[in-house]
C-alpha cells in the first residue's frame, strides 16, 4: 500500500468537523496532519477526536510544511481567493468548498492561480460524487447514445413528419425544500443563492452537457425563489428552492427527462427511470446514519429515520437538526480529488467547472435583482483575470 497522503485542514468550522475531518481520518489512503483555525480550544478537541498531528491558527504554516500533499480548504468563501493564490505559489493542491468564490473578480483571480502553477485543484461540488447521481448520469448517457423508442410508447405521426428541433433537448427540473428555521443568523444576510445554488446549477451542467446561454431568477435571493437555465441547443433547467418546507419530507428531488425517458433522483436515496427498456423501475441506496433503525433502504429508509427522529424530539425535547444524512458524495469527492493528486484520475470536479457554476449563480444573483433574464456565455467564466 502507497504511504498515505498527508492532508491540511485549513478552516474547521461545521462542514469541516462534521464531514471532511472525519472522512479523512476513516480514509486509508490519507492522514490527518494540519488543523487551522481561528478556533484553537476547537482544533485541540478535533486533534484528540480524529488524531490530528499538527494544529496552527495561521494557514502559512500549513503551505510551508513540505510535508502536506493537499489542502481541504473550509474558510467563508470571502477568504478563499487569497489562500488559493499562496497554495499555488507553494505548490499545494486544494479542494475548496463551494462557491470557489464570491465574486467574478475572485473567480479570474483563482483560475489564474490555478493555470498558472498547475496544482491539482477541485471544487466540492460534492453532488456530482454522489452514488444515485453517478449512476443516474451513467443511465442517461446509455439513453443518449442509443435512445430508442420503446414499445409502449404512442407513436401517432413521428413517421409522417420530420424530427423536430426540440426532439433530443434535455430538461432537468431540481426541486428543494428546506425549512428556514433551520438556517443560521449568516444565512439571512446573504442568502443562500450563492451559498447552495452551486450545487444545483452545477448538477444541471453535468447532466445537460451543453453551454448556458442565459439565466433568469425570479424571487428573493435570500430564501424563497426559481432560476431557469437555457442551454445552446434549447434545453433547459429549472431550479425551484423553498424555504418554507419540512425536512421530515425529503429536500432534493431531480427530474431529468430525454427522448422520452425519465430519470428521477429522490433525495440522492433512490433512482426510478422509466421510458428506456431493460433499465430497472428502481435503484435504492442506503442512509449514511449508522444509529438508523431500518434495514429498508432508499425513501422508505428516509421516512422510517424522519418519523424515528420526530418521536425522539417529542420524546427529549432535544432541539437539535433533524438531517436525513444520504450519501451526497463527499466521501467519493474527497477519495477521487486524493487520487487526481496521486496523477491516478482527473479532478472530480476542476478549476474550469467550478466557476462555470459559480459564475452562473452570480448570473442569477444579478438576474433576480433586475428582474431580467440575462445573457450568459463561456467567455463568462474562461477568464484568466479580471
Amino acid at each position: 500500500m502507497e504511504k498515505p497522503l498527508n492532508v491540511g485542514v485549513v478552516g474547521c468550522g461545521m462542514l469541516a468537523a462534521g464531514t471532511h475531518i472525519p472522512n479523512i481520518a476513516r480514509n486509508p489512503h490519507l492522514q490527518l496532519h494540519w488543523l487551522c483555525d481561528v478556533n484553537e480550544p476547537h482544533i485541540r478537541q478535533l486533534a484528540e477526536q480524529y488524531g490530528a498531528t499538527h494544529l496552527t491558527t495561521d494557514y502559512r504554516h500549513v503551505l510551508d510544511d513540505p510535508a502536506v500533499d493537499f489542502v481541504v480548504l473550509a474558510t467563508t468563501h470571502s477568504l478563499r481567493a487569497e489562500f488559493i493564490e499562496a497554495a499555488a505559489r507553494s505548490g499545494k493542491p486544494v479542494l475548496v468548498e463551494k462557491p470557489m468564490a464570491s465574486s467574478p473578480q475572485e473567480v479570474g483571480r483563482i483560475l489564474k492561480a490555478v493555470r498558472e502553477s498547475g496544482i491539482p485543484f477541485c471544487v466540492g461540488h460534492n453532488r456530482r460524487s454522489a452514488p444515485a447521481v453517478r449512476d443516474a448520469c451513467e443511465i442517461l448517457a446509455r439513453h443518449r447514445a442509443d435512445p430508442k423508442i420503446v414499445p409502449w410508447r404512442l407513436d401517432r405521426n413521428s413517421h409522417l413528419r420530420p424530427r423536430l428541433p426540440e426532439e433530443g433537448q434535455t430538461m432537468v427540473l431540481l426541486r428543494i425544500n428546506d425549512d428556514v428555521l433551520t438556517w443560521k443568523p449568516w444565512a439571512f444576510e446573504e442568502g443562500v443563492m450563492l451559498a447552495e445554488m452551486t450545487h444545483f446549477i452545477d448538477l444541471a451542467n453535468l447532466f445537460i452537457a451543453r453551454e448556458p446561454r442565459r439565466i433568469f431568477a425570479m424571487g428573493s435571493t435570500r430564501m424563497n425563489f426559481s432560476i431557469l437555465i437555457e442551454y445552446d441547443d434549447g434545453s433547459l433547467a429549472t431550479i425551484a428552492c423553498s424555504a418554507e418546507g419540512t425536512l421530515d419530507y425529503p429536500k432534493e428531488l431531480i427530474e431529468i427527462t430525454h427522448r422520452g425517458a425519465m430519470i428521477a433522483i429522490d433525495h440522492l436515496m433512490e433512482i426510478r427511470v422509466s421510458g428506456i427498456e431493460g433499465e430497472p423501475f428502481r435503484r435504492t441506496y442506503p442512509t449514511l446514519d449508522p444509529h438508523a433503525q431500518s434495514d429498508r433502504q432508499g425513501i422508505e429508509a428516509f421516512y422510517d429515520y424522519a418519523h424515528q427522529t420526530i418521536a425522539e424530539r417529542l420524546r427529549t425535547g432535544n432541539p437539535e437538526l433533524f438531517i436525513g444524512f444520504p450519501n451526497k458524495g463527499h466521501y467519493d469527492h474527497l477519495d477521487q480529488f486524493a487520487r487526481c493528486v496521486r496523477g491516478e484520475a482527473p479532478s472530480p470536479c476542476d478549476a474550469l467547472e467550478g466557476a462555470k457554476a459559480t459564475m452562473m449563480t452570480l448570473k442569477a444573483i444579478e438576474s433576480a435583482r433586475l428582474g431580467l433574464p440575462l445573457r450568459f456565455g463561456p467567455e463568462e467564466y474562461q477568464i484568466i483575470a479580471i
